[in-house]
């Protein structure tokens, strides 16, 4: 996928994976481990989609309904694009010309790895969009198997109400695979322990010159 190469003094560093691959834990592991090297406030955290996509009425209902016939899969898709641009240009590039080091949870791979899945393959709006992203410095897969990240979704009280198409998800996590191999990301097997999963990562940031 073509994307901008990142022209500020500033890293971005993204990292993506299913639900219950255990990003949120390699995301934490990492801001801290770069707050402690480059000092306080030389870091910002962001995710992708932002709220202000995540609270739409089409974002809820993909997330939450089980019934979804009605749902166009590609307006959700302009509906993430849009944000991610606005995102971007708003956020993410001010803090990169400010030399931060932005970490970002999930970016547009997510979009991509999802579209493919649904056998979306042709839609060259899109590629043509994400012209406008940064690529990242640095990029991370966090997998695990998808019957283990089911299990862990599963297991999560905060995700009883929510619809979890476990076929999909297989298929997300294909994706994902097949994306990572193609731009190279790093691929973080977080079914071992959060530490030993973690070791990659800062190995990864050492050989990019992200961590000194």
């Amino acid at each position: 996928m073509k994307l901008k190469n990142n022209p500020y003094v500033g890293k971005l560093i993204v990292f993506e994976g299913t639900d219950g691959a255990g990003k949120t834990t390699m995301i934490a592991l990492t801001e801290k481990l770069l707050l402690e090297h480059n000092g306080e406030d030389s870091v910002l955290t962001v995710k992708q989609p932002t709220d202000l996509s995540r609270k739409t009425k089409l974002f809820q209902k993909m997330m939450y309904c089980e019934n979804h016939e009605d749902i166009d899969y590609r307006a959700v898709q302009l509906l993430t694009m849009s944000d991610r641009v606005q995102h971007g240009h708003e956020i993410i590039a001010p803090a990169l010309e400010n030399g931060k080091t932005v970490i970002c949870d999930r970016y547009v791979f997510t979009s991509l790895a999802n579209m493919l899945a649904r056998g979306y393959t042709h839609e060259k709006w899109f590629f043509q969009a994400a012209k406008n992203l940064l690529r990242p410095d640095a990029a991370f897969l966090a997998y695990v198997s998808p019957q283990l990240a089911i299990k862990r979704i599963k297991s999560r009280p905060s995700e009883c109400d929510r619809h979890l198409d476990e076929n999909l998800l297989v298929k997300v996590a294909a994706q994902f695979r097949s994306i990572a191999a193609r731009e190279r990301f790093t691929v973080l097997d977080t079914s071992r322990s959060p530490e030993t999963a973690f070791e990659a990562v800062k190995n990864t940031l050492r050989a990019k010159g992200i961590l000194q």
